[in-house]
C-alpha cells in the first residue's frame, strides 16, 4: 500500500493546476505505452492497443479498444476531474499600496478561503508565448514560495475567532513583495497601480521560463500551497518515519480519483468491451468548457471509435444501452468534531472503503440498480465498500456523473474516497481506501456489469 501511496503523493505534487495534472497524465500513459492522438487527424485503431486524446491541455480522454466491435460488447467508463478549488491570478490586477505588493485573484470554485490565509503560496499555470512568429503553449511553476495571505491579527479583530467572512477583492489579494517605491508621500487609489507592480508577474515568468517578457502574450495562472502531500498515522508509523495510512495533500478532490483511474487503465488487460479513462477539466464550475464533462469531447471520441471501427450508425446507440459509466470523485467522511452534521447510517469513515455515493434528487448517477451492481460486485471481490447519503435537511454536492448519464443515456454508478476537510487547501484520505478504489475501478474495467 505504501508503494501506491507514495505514488499518488508525487502524481499530486506534480500537478499544482489541471494543466500539469493532464501533462502528468499524458507522460504516465505514454511511459504506459499509449499512444497519443490528435482530433485533427485521422483515426487508425486497433483492438487491445491503448490511445489517449488531450483536449484544452487541461483534460485527457485515454481508451483501449476492445476485442469485440463497440456496438456488440459496449464499454465501462471511469472518469475524475483534473481540477480543484484554486485563487486564479486577475490579469494585470497587481495592487501597490505604501509600497506592499499584492496579485489580486479570483476564487476558482468553492473553496474554504480561511485556510489559504498565512500560508506559502507558489504560483503556476499556462503561459502562452510568441516564438519566430507563432503562438506557443509552456507550463509554469514556480518551485518555490511567491506570496502569502496575512491574516489580521488578534489584536486588532478579538472576535475573529468566532468567524470571519473575508472579502475577496480586499482580503484575499496575495502579497508578494515589500518596498516599492510609489513616488513621494503616501499612495492613494489613484497610484495603487505602478508600472514595478504591473511588470512583476510577467518578469517573474520570464525569467523562471527564459523568455522575453515582451513574447509572454497570455498568462492563466493560480496560486497553490506550497506544502507538498505528506502521509502520517497509521499504527505500524514510528516517530520520524514517513510511513502511515493517512495522506494529506492539497487538491486530493480529485486528483485521487485521478490517480486511481490511472492506475487501474494501465493495470488492466484488453477486454472483449472497450475501455476508457477520462479525465475532464472545470468540473468545479460545471463542466461548461469545451473540454469539461459537459461538452461534446466524449461523445465525440465514442462516435470516432465507432466510425474507426468501420461499425454501422447504429452500433453508436448500442454501445450506450450496454455500457456503464463509474463516476469517482470524493465523499464527506465522517468529521468527529462535527458529528451533528452526518447521518451516521450513511456517513462513510476513513479506512472503511470506497463510499457508494447516492442522492434522492440525483445530485449523484447512482440509482436503485447500479447501486446493487455496485454492491454485489464489491461483495464478490472482498473489496470494502460503504454509504453515503448526505443529511435530509442538507444539500450535496453535484459530481460529473449525472451530466454523463444525461447526455449518453448511460447507467451510472457514482464512488468515491471519503475525504475530511473538502474544498480546503489541505485535504485528507485514507490509504487503504485509495488502494480499494484502484482495486474496484481495475476490477469494473476488466468485467462489465450484465444487470
Amino acid at each position: 500500500m505504501m508503494d501506491t501511496t507514495r505514488n499518488l503523493c508525487d502524481f499530486i505534487d506534480a500537478s499544482p493546476t489541471a494543466f500539469h495534472a493532464a501533462d502528468n497524465l499524458r507522460g504516465r500513459l505514454q511511459a504506459f505505452g499509449a499512444i497519443e492522438l490528435d482530433e485533427k487527424d485521422e483515426w487508425q485503431l486497433e483492438p487491445g492497443v491503448s490511445y489517449f486524446v488531450c483536449r484544452g491541455a487541461s483534460s485527457v480522454l485515454a481508451f483501449r479498444p476492445g476485442i469485440q466491435s463497440l456496438g456488440r460488447a459496449g464499454y465501462a467508463l471511469a472518469c475524475a476531474h483534473t481540477d480543484s478549488p484554486a485563487l486564479k491570478v486577475r490579469a494585470d490586477s497587481c495592487i501597490n499600496q505604501e509600497g506592499m505588493l499584492r496579485v489580486a485573484i479570483d476564487v476558482y470554485g468553492d473553496a474554504i478561503l480561511s485556510t489559504w490565509l498565512d500560508r506559502p503560496l507558489a504560483l503556476a499555470g499556462r503561459v502562452i508565448i510568441l516564438k519566430q512568429g507563432k503562438l506557443g503553449s509552456a507550463l509554469y511553476n514556480s518551485d518555490r514560495p511567491v506570496g502569502v495571505i496575512p491574516n489580521l491579527a488578534i489584536h486588532l479583530n478579538r472576535e475573529i475567532n468566532k468567524g470571519m467572512e473575508y472579502n475577496i477583492h480586499q482580503h484575499l489579494p496575495v502579497l508578494v513583495d515589500v518596498g516599492l517605491q510609489t513616488g513621494e508621500g503616501r499612495t492613494d487609489e489613484a497610484s495603487k497601480t505602478s508600472s514595478a507592480c504591473k511588470s512583476w508577474m510577467k518578469e517573474l515568468v520570464a525569467h523562471d521560463l527564459g523568455v522575453d517578457p515582451a513574447d509572454i502574450l497570455g498568462m492563466d495562472l493560480s496560486f497553490h500551497d506550497f506544502q507538498k502531500a505528506i502521509v502520517f498515522g497509521g499504527q505500524t508509523g514510528q516517530p520520524g518515519q514517513a510511513d502511515g495510512d493517512l495522506v494529506n495533500s492539497s487538491r486530493l478532490d480529485d486528483l485521487a480519483g485521478c490517480h486511481a483511474i490511472l492506475q487501474a487503465f494501465c493495470g488492466s488487460k484488453p477486454a472483449v468491451h472497450t475501455q476508457l479513462a477520462c479525465f475532464f477539466d472545470a468540473e468545479e464550475i460545471g463542466s461548461m468548457t469545451p473540454q469539461g464533462a459537459n461538452s461534446n469531447f466524449l461523445r465525440d471520441i465514442l462516435a470516432r471509435l465507432a466510425i474507426a471501427g468501420k461499425e454501422p450508425a447504429e452500433d453508436f446507440y448500442r454501445a450506450n444501452a450496454k455500457s456503464y459509466c463509474l463516476s469517482c470523485d470524493v465523499a464527506q467522511a465522517w468529521n468527529p468534531a462535527y458529528p451533528e452534521k452526518f447521518d451516521l447510517k450513511h456517513s462513510p469513515l476513513l479506512g472503511g472503503g470506497v463510499a457508494l455515493k447516492s442522492n434522492i434528487n440525483q445530485r449523484y448517477g447512482t440509482d436503485a440498480l447500479t447501486g446493487a451492481v455496485f454492491v454485489h460486485r464489491c461483495q464478490e471481490t472482498g473489496i470494502p465498500c460503504q454509504s453515503y447519503m448526505v443529511r435530509a435537511d442538507m444539500q450535496s454536492g453535484r459530481t460529473i456523473g449525472p451530466m454523463i448519464a444525461e447526455r449518453l443515456g448511460l447507467r451510472t454508478i457514482d464512488i468515491g474516497h471519503p475525504l475530511l476537510s473538502m474544498h480546503s487547501i489541505r485535504e485528507t484520505v485514507h490509504g487503504l481506501d485509495h488502494a480499494s478504489m484502484i482495486e474496484a475501478i481495475g476490477g469494473f474495467f476488466s468485467r462489465l456489469p450484465e444487470a
